[in-house]
């Protein structure tokens, strides 16, 4: 894009001389317009050049108020005046304000006429234009290179770096940098979780908020860098980020051009990596299905497949199991991809997890069985927990519908491995009856449900039960939803009055009155720790049975 120090170096404006607002130089110059009086400041344009004579400038301060509210508007690259017609010299208080705003103000003697700029300047930015098509197809050829070569994102990022003198950063959906190719090491720096650009030092995580807060295909000014941002995404999926640093004066719309293809280009990698795991996804996902779901596994037989895939099924496994909460009234507006999505996250975090896994696909619903240390269980079990929260954030960041993860048993023997499975299972469909609602539940952290399950399984009835211990607190439909709740928001807090109060927006004497009805209806008196073991353990029983029954 030609600039205003551009243009007055053109052999057609010698002789113009730059009286004020000298920063503003390097100002872009979209068009150029000549005009005789200037009434309607609001239609002129975004980088427009305004070459005028001044005409009744000398006699109307209206006037000259008006020239300065078009010099602070910040819309022009430049304002000239044609000195030696009606204006001897250009006021001291334009002067002042072109100053203060940075946008350049020309003087045009009167040996140059008005058509000799404009043509002069109208063919520059032709020119500019076509260079910039040329270089345009160019890039583009370049950049299809690329894609065609399938060199990997690594490769990409170096050939396009020194092909645009960018450095550039690839960060996931969630924020996390994932690759650097780094060509200003003199002035930009990326090490342990900072990022620093000419000494202005950002952590990864303020640096991604940065970017991401920012309108995207509009640079950031950091010092005497530019940062390009934009988002690499297709359909409703976001892949990553892809932000590109340059050292220069200004940002030009060839620069934007350039952004815009290697965009492109990031996102077909990024895409191609989907692929590749959705490959790997398939080809490991008969074998996680035998495994699994199969009532009956030849262990030796699945240990040499597992082999010849690349991976160790001898050593000791856990599975985590997704499920995808779609509502019945919005299914048939779900896109078709989102499982697949959950696949790649999921494959991505795990990935990076430095774990082995082999990661089965099913319609709203994943498995993934993780490979662990059978003897750290307690840090295996929060190590499990933590990568399995960050597939919840990253699926957050893409997706509404809720996402719950349920975390099995670690178990040495491949052929124990399917009870890992079942856990996990249980622990995404029992989680709803904790009052917390978590996301992310741990099969041990069912507790007493772990033994309601087994008396489920073994045909044993909860009823008989919960109705001993409840009583008349069964007895109608307002009691249910009040005074159980009431009950075990209270018994959660340790028996706290004023925590449960709280927690159940009333006021404390309202609990209290609640407390005692239920010390009415139930005939025991809270008072009693054997009592209210015996009331928690009755209202689990009948939360787990109402689930059996609503199925």
């Amino acid at each position: 894009m030609l600039t205003i120090y551009e243009a007055m170096n053109l052999p057609a404006l010698k002789g113009t001389k730059l009286i004020a607002g000298k920063e503003g130089r390097d100002n872009p110059i979209h068009w150029v317009t000549t005009i005789e009086i200037i009434e309607d400041i609001s239609r002129f344009n975004e980088g427009e050049f305004i070459v005028t004579t001044g005409y009744g400038l000398n006699d109307n301060p209206v006037y000259i108020d008006r020239i300065t509210e078009l010099i602070k508007s910040g819309r022009l690259s430049g304002l000239a005046f044609h000195t030696g017609f009606y204006l001897q010299s250009i006021p001291e208080s334009l002067r002042d304000a072109a100053d203060e705003h940075h946008l350049p103000l020309i003087e045009i003697p009167k040996s140059i006429n008005f058509s000799t700029i404009t043509k002069a300047i109208v063919e520059e930015i032709g020119n500019e234009q076509m260079r910039l098509l040329q270089d345009s197809l160019k890039i583009h050829k370049e950049m299809t290179k690329l894609a065609l070569n399938n060199k990997g994102l690594d490769e990409v990022l170096k050939r396009i770096s020194n092909l645009t003198n960018s450095t550039f950063l690839v960060f996931n959906d969630i924020g996390e940098l994932q690759a650097v190719e780094n060509i200003h090491q003199e002035f930009i720096s990326v090490t342990a979780g900072y990022i620093t650009v000419a000494e202005k030092k950002y952590s990864e995580a303020s640096f991604f908020e940065m970017i991401n807060t920012h309108t995207p295909g509009e640079p950031i000014k950091i010092v005497n860098f530019y940062c390009f941002s934009t988002p690499v995404s297709a359909e409703s999926f976001t892949y990553g980020y892809l932000v590109a640093l340059q050292h220069k004066p200004f940002w030009s719309d060839m620069d934007s051009i350039i952004m815009d293809h290697v965009s492109t280009l990031v996102g077909i990698e990024l895409v191609k990596q989907y692929a590749v795991e959705e490959t790997r996804v398939r080809l490991k996902g008969e074998l996680a299905e035998e495994i699994l779901l199969k009532d009956k596994l030849n262990k030796e037989a699945a240990i040499k497949r597992g082999t010849k895939l690349g991976y160790d099924l001898s050593k000791p496994h856990a599975v985590l199991y997704f499920r995808i909460h779609v509502k019945e009234d919005e299914r048939y507006r779900i896109n078709e991809d989102l499982s697949s999505h959950l696949h790649y996250v999921a494959a991505q975090t795990l990935q990076h997890s430095g774990r082995q896994y082999i990661i089965l696909p099913k319609a709203e619903e994943l498995y993934a069985l993780v490979q662990v240390d059978y003897y750290d269980k307690i840090n295996e079990k929060e190590v499990l927990k933590n990568i399995s929260g960050k597939i919840q954030d990253r699926w957050s960041v893409n997706f509404r519908q809720q996402l719950t993860t349920g975390i099995g048993n670690s178990y040495r023997q491949l052929n124990e491995v399917s009870q890992s499975a079942k856990e996990a299972e249980y622990a995404v469909r029992y989680a709803p009856l904790f009052l917390n609602g978590p996301t992310v539940v741990h099969f041990d952290e069912l507790g007493f449900y772990q033994m309601l399950i087994r008396m489920q399984e073994a045909g044993i009835s909860l009823k008989v039960f919960y109705e001993t211990y409840l009583g008349k607190l069964l007895g109608n439909k307002q009691h249910r939803t009040d005074l159980i709740l009431t009950l075990e928001v209270y018994l959660a807090h340790n028996c706290n009055i004023q925590q449960a109060a709280s927690s159940l927006y009333i006021h404390r004497h309202t609990l209290k009155y609640r407390l005692s009805q239920i010390e009415k209806y139930t005939g025991l008196s809270l008072q009693s720790p054997d009592d209210r073991f015996n009331l928690h353990l009755a209202i689990l029983a009948y939360k787990f049975a109402g689930m059996q029954s609503s199925d």
